[in-house]
């Protein structure tokens, strides 16, 4: 009897410790799965932002690319006589707040220079402590190169990009002329593609350039110098040169004070445990409206630009066929201006239910940004279906629209690329789609 009474006392104290060990092993378990979904979600949400501040500063960065181009083909058209250059300098310079100067540079020496320079600041790009590398690699290669990041002498840090001229002699050969050059503002450059996008969303960046000369990575801007452990990557190329963003949160991937309230749960899981199932549902709840809000457009309640990366992305890799539409409203702002910015609001929100009639179930509409908005249409789509679905788009968004005592009247502006047929990377296939969309909005006498 005494042995059997020893044995139930054991029991009691046995059972409590197989379960709080059983117990114990699915909190830690839970916790441990949670953390990896959450850095799993953090990396993707970074890698989508990246690579949305990546493709604006291609974009942004590829504008002065086309205008050193632009000068070489002035020079080649005039057989090397430089002709009205202050005007069409001036011009092009007072177009955007990101260029510092926009040079001339026969045979490598700065000669020609918007805003005009004192013929001591002028220099041989050749001898040059900081271009010279550059300069020669241009030439021989004849490729467009950047320099920098550097210190200007009205302050800040620049970039330069330098374009290669070469003119025909009688026999046909190419003839070195000299560089076009166009000295940007990095502030500036980075303010207009929303690299700013990273800091506010408390992340730590390093973004790096290489030259092929060099061989070297070199920071070009960052928010800090300490080596970012465990950092997302993203590669890019613009021209012939290779860039990589590094981005990691600043608290790092881990979040500590998630972490502190997942074990807090998990103590008083082990304690109550119907408390601590209705705990961590709720906390499921919160990250899974999280996890949705990330890719929703508050406004108009359409996907925005980073589920619009990614479906594209997805797309890529499962190699499907897809039509992009990339549409920009005419006349928003004269509303924005007379009726303010809460109709304004509404004009976009009825906008949105406009496109999301028009298309097909399944297609997909997205705002990403201001009055731009896109749609993937899935699967294959002729060119006359996608001209014919932009007609009615058209015709939608022009009707007039009543807002409270305002009648208000918008016109949309579309372009529209097929992948892979216009292009094998969706980069290129937007491109397409924006420039068609721009000419539009050329043929009906609108700014751009």
């Amino acid at each position: 009897m005494q042995q059997r009474h020893e044995t139930e006392e054991r029991s009691l104290f046995i059972v409590p410790i197989i379960v709080g060990i059983i117990t114990l092993f699915i909190v830690t378990s839970v916790i441990y799965r949670m953390q990896v979904d959450a850095i799993r979600e953090k990396k993707t949400y970074a890698r989508g932002l990246v690579r949305s501040v990546s493709y604006s500063l291609q974009i942004t960065l590829d504008e002065y690319f086309d205008i050193t181009q632009f000068l070489r083909t002035y020079i080649v058209k005039h057989d090397g006589k430089v002709i009205d250059f202050q005007d069409i300098a001036e011009s092009l310079y007072l177009e955007s707040s990101c260029i510092d100067s926009i040079q001339l540079a026969p045979d490598g020496v700065v000669t020609y220079s918007y805003p005009p320079q004192r013929e001591s600041e002028r220099i041989n790009l050749f001898t040059d402590s900081l271009h010279r590398d550059d300069a020669k690699y241009s030439r021989l290669t004849k490729l467009t190169t950047i320099t920098g990041p550097f210190s200007q002498r009205r302050g800040g840090r620049g970039l330069s990009i330098h374009t290669p001229i070469y003119l025909k002699n009688s026999e046909g050969q190419d003839l070195f002329w000299g560089f076009s050059v166009v000295t940007l503002r990095m502030a500036e450059i980075f303010r207009a593609a929303h690299v700013a996008d990273l800091r506010d969303e408390e992340f730590n960046y390093q973004l790096k350039a290489i030259n092929p000369h060099r061989g070297k990575l070199e920071i070009v801007d960052c928010t800090t110098y300490e080596p970012l452990t465990d950092a997302v990557t993203h590669d890019f190329a613009i021209h012939n040169t290779a860039w990589v963003f590094f981005v990691m949160p600043k608290s790092g991937w881990m979040d500590k004070n998630m972490l502190l309230r997942e074990i807090l749960i998990g103590f008083i899981f082990l304690l109550v445990l119907p408390f601590s199932a209705n705990s961590l549902w709720k906390l499921l709840q919160r990250e899974s409206v999280f996890k949705r809000l990330t890719y929703i457009d508050t406004l108009t309640g359409l996907y925005n630009s980073r589920k619009f990366h990614e479906i594209l992305r997805e797309l890529h890799e499962k190699k499907k066929t897809a039509g992009i539409l990339y549409i920009d409203l005419n006349k928003f702002k004269p509303v924005n201006d007379t009726y303010g910015h809460k109709t304004g609001d509404e004009l976009l929100s009825i906008v949105a239910k406009k496109l999301k009639n028009v298309v097909r179930s399944g297609d997909e509409v997205f705002r990403i940004g201001g009055d731009e908005f896109t749609i993937v249409v899935f699967n294959e789509i002729s060119v006359g279906g996608l001209s014919g679905l932009t007609q009615r788009i058209k015709t939608s968004i022009a009707r007039e629209t009543v807002l409270g005592n305002a009648k208000v009247h918008v016109t949309a502006s579309i372009g529209y690329a097929r992948y892979p047929q216009d292009g094998a990377r969706f980069e290129n296939v937007i491109q397409i789609a924006e420039e068609m969309m721009y000419a539009d909005k050329k043929a009906m006498g609108e700014d751009r």
